[in-house]
């Protein structure tokens, strides 16, 4: 068998795998947030592909308690696949309208998924946001969302690729993105999620985020040309105890190297507080 691989993305990351033949498990199905039951086999996400070079995708970012009280994210197509693959090519236009329909629980979402927002009533973030333009900024709370496009040779404009203005309310209406993939853009796997600073980890953890992928692989490796594709996103979720200290019988482990962010630093050594 021959794998096909191309990216790797942390803390999300993509690998292009053997189709596991299962359906979508039915479990927890009344939530916005849906998740396989425990030991079931995974489905791959729904693709959208482009047509005649344009695609063109609606999205609502919503949120919905899981059954330890936590807080899940995701994003939800109009059929109700959760985080659709989105397929274009270079030069296509791609329209993507993202609808804020996240709600406060009153729950706290635990240490893994950061503080809650105060409870506040659908009527009254209406009116909050009602004259709101979301490329001038907003609160910035865990149910404020925007998106990135992650590794895209697109400009950080509103409506492009902005992160550190864009900011979409609540019951704002749907926000449009427009931005069409550069010609020279390199193909391969990218991916989608929010990048709204202070809550972006809450958010991409709790499961905002998608496989974005640039067709024409087989024509950077030809030995690619053919073969079947299957797209399996892993997330990384937090230890409940992560300041544990280690066990005193095991071997004492490197030092924790830290990036310039404070996160810490993959040395290939399998240290640190593991994800």
């Amino acid at each position: 068998m021959r794998w096909r691989c191309i990216r790797l993305c942390i803390p999300l990351c993509g690998i292009l795998l053997p189709r596991a033949v299962s359906a979508q498990s039915a479990a927890n199905t009344s939530a916005a947030c849906k998740r396989s039951a425990p030991g079931s086999a995974i489905s791959e996400p729904e693709d959208l592909r482009s047509k005649s070079g344009v695609l063109r995708v609606d999205l609502a970012f919503r949120t919905s308690p899981d059954p330890n009280g936590q807080l899940r994210y995701c994003y939800v197509a109009p059929d109700g696949a959760e985080a659709p693959t989105l397929r274009l090519h270079p030069g296509d236009l791609l329209i993507l309208r993202l609808r804020n329909e996240a709600e406060p629980w009153p729950q706290s979402a635990g240490p893994s998924h950061g503080p809650m927002p105060m409870p506040v009533s659908a009527g009254t973030m209406r009116q909050e946001s009602s004259d709101h333009d979301p490329c001038h900024g907003g609160p910035m709370t865990a149910l404020a969302t925007n998106l990135h496009f992650h590794g895209l040779l697109i400009p950080p404009v509103c409506h492009e690729d902005d992160v550190l203005k864009t900011s979409i309310q609540p019951s704002d209406p749907p926000f449009e993105y427009h931005f069409r993939i550069p010609a020279d853009q390199p193909p391969g796997l990218y991916w989608y999620h929010p990048h709204m600073h202070g809550f972006s980890k809450v958010q991409v953890q709790g499961g905002a985020s998608g496989a974005l992928i640039i067709e024409g692989i087989e024509r950077a490796n030809r030995k690619l040309a053919g073969l079947p594709e299957r797209v399996l996103i892993v997330r990384d979720q937090e230890l409940e105890n992560p300041n544990a200290a280690p066990g005193s019988s095991g071997p004492a482990l490197p030092p924790v190297v830290l990036d310039r962010d404070g996160d810490i630093l993959n040395t290939g050594t399998g240290t640190g507080k593991p994800a």
